[in-house]
């Protein structure tokens, strides 16, 4: 017999040993078979269509019913674009031609790349902001030329020794009355630093880490990162990023000039400079930009609504206001005779593609992560407006795809960070049957406008383009009053918008942005240490059990108390759940329902009441850790011993699991736990009357 079952677990182990030789081939088969179905000609295509989606949507091109409606779209694009682009070029500290470069190649490249229909790419005036502050940084650590004297000795040179003498090598020379072979060269030399940042390799080699940052975001699926940047934390970044930005268009505004500060709490320097320069305003540069912002407000404001119902198309206020300036600057001569500063010439050539500042990637890697982050929560945003507005539906993580390839093939000119303006995407789509054509064309009209129209553009005053970005920034801080309505019912909401808003005012923007999403994070944190608890009644309409004030407890007939915990029962709350519990207990035991009685005369007298029954409903806990189902065990022990009878009802399905696989159902019986509270209270009912028919039949 043992030899019997020595054959036959050799003959089983055998048997295991081809199974596992085997099973690594199969799985090899396996991935090998889904590698080639996957491979297919059909599939790649599908792939790459996925991943360029301007191959799927231009075959099927309406030429007939969308051309003309894109060119109108994309021209309307256009005139808006030119204003604003140089406007944001001022903004990121860079010349004002990479403003148009902006509105021209990653819009273009979004047409390739791009899922959404109705979004259009460009400039955004915080983004401008944060990377010039990245911009100012860098400069700081730049390397400047310096002429350097060295003392060399000419007897070495004959021997092909070129080494410098060193100073004491000299005196002691001089000492010995051997100095007649010492020579003084000046060299020009370089100090410790970056060689040559210019401001716009700086602002491309953010645009390509940004792109980068976005691709490694789309491959891990990490869209659902801009859900941790609320509403809230958005709207006070924007309001305090907007008061960056109106304190960086005073000085052109105004006709002074200041110095360019960075770093946190940078902000008070730059008040501070302004209010001591206020003597040294520009009277003639202030008197324009009073006129261009009473032009825009009045235009926007009163004629606006008036036109609106007479053309169908939006009408250019921004660029009738630059076209005036130019001219005026131009025939009047005010750039000569008043000192008024223009833009300055703008060339005309096509930009070639060049590289990156790869040397550049460790000072601003941490400044464009912020960006990289801004720019996606922003442009999400949009995306998920425009699909809830016209009905279309993909993935979020696509358009990280779509960021991460326009930032990287855009880093190759001269452009800065971008993301999705929602004005300009409305523009794109006022025009009925418009797609993504309506980019192509506003493209090709600002090229043209950087070609042919560009030198036309030197006589535009800064002031002009320093009053555009102040009346833009009035939408921003609309978003204090629309934050005010949050008071009445959600006060967290509104104190995370407000600590938001001062912390991105008082610190820097990056900075401010970062502490908003910790201080949001620690709300949420204390929201959950601090959950709510409520008492159940039956309803008398729907039968059901349903929250009932301290108001209405006392009316409350019935002998089982209902209580639920609505927060997770983690190692935070274990101690105010218990106090819960016995408060609750306490205070069903008390009410008037069960202490006061009325006698045959009618007198009502307060007796002491009967025993609670508790009914415990689980639905309320989101989640239980392990302390947590230690204090559920203890407190029935607890109560048990003290005669309150307890059940546990209507767990969650996770937290059923928890109660089937630890040793909870060792310290309760299972009779103690139910689905649903209506079992519960039914079951405490009737062991209820079956203690009193004991007690009566004793009696």
């Amino acid at each position: 017999m043992i030899n019997q079952f020595a054959n036959s677990f050799v003959g089983r182990s055998n048997e295991y040993k081809e199974n596992f030789r085997k099973l690594p081939r199969e799985r090899a088969a396996q991935v090998v078979n889904r590698v080639r179905d996957k491979c297919t000609t059909e599939e790649v295509w599908k792939s790459v269509k996925r991943f360029i989606p301007i191959l799927d949507w231009l075959p099927n091109y309406d030429w007939k019913g969308s051309f003309f409606s894109d060119m109108s779209g994309g021209l309307s694009m256009a005139v808006l674009a030119v204003p604003q682009g140089i406007a944001l070029a001022g903004i990121a500290g860079v010349e004002p031609v990479y403003g148009l470069y902006t509105s021209i190649f990653p819009a273009f490249l979004y047409m390739f790349f791009g899922n959404s229909k109705y979004t259009a790419l460009g400039g955004f005036a915080i983004l401008s902001l944060m990377t010039k502050q990245a911009i100012n940084k860098v400069t700081v650590l730049s390397a400047t030329k310096y002429n350097c004297t060295h003392l060399i000795n000419e007897t070495a040179l004959l021997f092909n020794e070129t080494d410098y003498i060193d100073l004491v090598e000299f005196n002691e020379s001089l000492l010995h009355d051997n100095f007649t072979n010492i020579k003084q060269v000046v060299t020009e030399e370089w100090t410790p630093g970056y060689k040559e940042a210019k401001p716009i390799h700086i602002a491309t080699t953010i645009m390509f880490i940004s792109g980068l940052l976005h691709i490694l975001m789309g491959i891990f699926r990490l869209d659902f990162l801009s859900s941790y940047c609320s509403e809230q934390i958005m709207s006070g970044f924007v309001v305090g990023g907007s008061v960056h930005v109106l304190f960086a268009q005073i000085p052109d505004a105004i006709g002074v000039q200041l110095s360019s500060e960075t770093g946190m709490f940078y902000l008070y320097g730059r008040l501070f400079d302004i209010i001591e320069s206020i003597n040294d305003i520009h009277i003639p540069t202030l008197v324009t930009s009073l006129c261009s912002i009473t032009f825009l407000l009045f235009s926007q404001y009163i004629l606006h609504p008036w036109l609106a119902n007479i053309f169908d198309f939006p009408i250019p206020y921004e660029l009738i206001l630059v076209i005036v300036g130019i001219t005026a600057t131009n025939f009047a001569d005010l750039s000569t005779h008043h000192s008024i500063k223009v833009v300055g010439n703008i060339p005309t050539d096509f930009p070639p593609p060049a590289l990156p500042r790869f040397d550049l990637i460790p000072s601003i890697f941490v400044d464009s992560c912020m960006i990289a982050f801004v720019s996606v929560v922003v442009h999400l945003t949009v995306v998920i407006i425009a699909k809830q507005r016209y009905h279309y539906n993909f993935e979020n993580w696509r358009e990280l795809y779509s960021l991460g390839f326009v930032g990287v093939f855009s880093s190759l000119f001269p452009v800065f960070p971008v993301t999705s303006v929602f004005a300009r995407s409305v523009v794109g789509t006022a025009v009925r049957n418009s797609t993504q054509m309506t980019v192509c064309f506003s493209s090709l009209a600002l090229l043209t406008v950087v070609l042919y129209i560009g030198p036309a553009l030197k006589y535009l005053p800064k002031c002009v383009l320093a009053s555009m970005v102040i009346v833009s920034l009035i939408s921003c801080f609309r978003k204090v009053c629309e934050a005010t309505k949050l008071w009445p019912t959600f006060k967290c909401d509104l104190l995370i918008f407000v600590m938001s808003m001062v912390l991105t005012i008082c610190l820097e923007m990056s900075t401010g942005l970062l502490f908003s999403a910790v201080f949001a994070g620690f709300t949420v944190f204390v929201r959950d240490q601090l959950p709510r608890h409520h008492i159940l009644a039956k309803s008398d309409d729907t039968r059901d059990y349903k929250e009932t004030s301290k108001k209405d407890l006392a009316y409350v007939e019935g002998n089982v108390c209902v209580l639920r915990f609505d927060g997770p029962l983690i190692f935070a709350s274990v101690e105010k759940f218990s106090k819960v519990v016995r408060s609750s207990i306490k205070m069903w035991e008390k009410r008037d329902a069960n202490t006061i009685i009325t006698d045959k005369m009618g007198f009502k007298w307060r007796v002491r009441g009967l025993r609670a029954m508790l009914v415990i409903d689980c639905s309320g806990f989101n989640y239980v850790d392990h302390l947590g189902l230690n204090t559920l065990k203890r407190i029935y022990k607890d109560l048990e011993g003290e005669g309150v009878v307890t059940k546990f009802a209507a767990p969650k399905v996770q937290l059923a699991k928890v109660f089937q696989k630890s040793d909870f159902y060792n310290h309760i019986p299972r009779e103690a736990v139910f689905d649903n509270v209506r079992v519960a209270v039914h079951i405490c009912e009737r062991q209820f009357a079956a203690y009193n028919k004991g007690n009566v039949n004793q009696k």
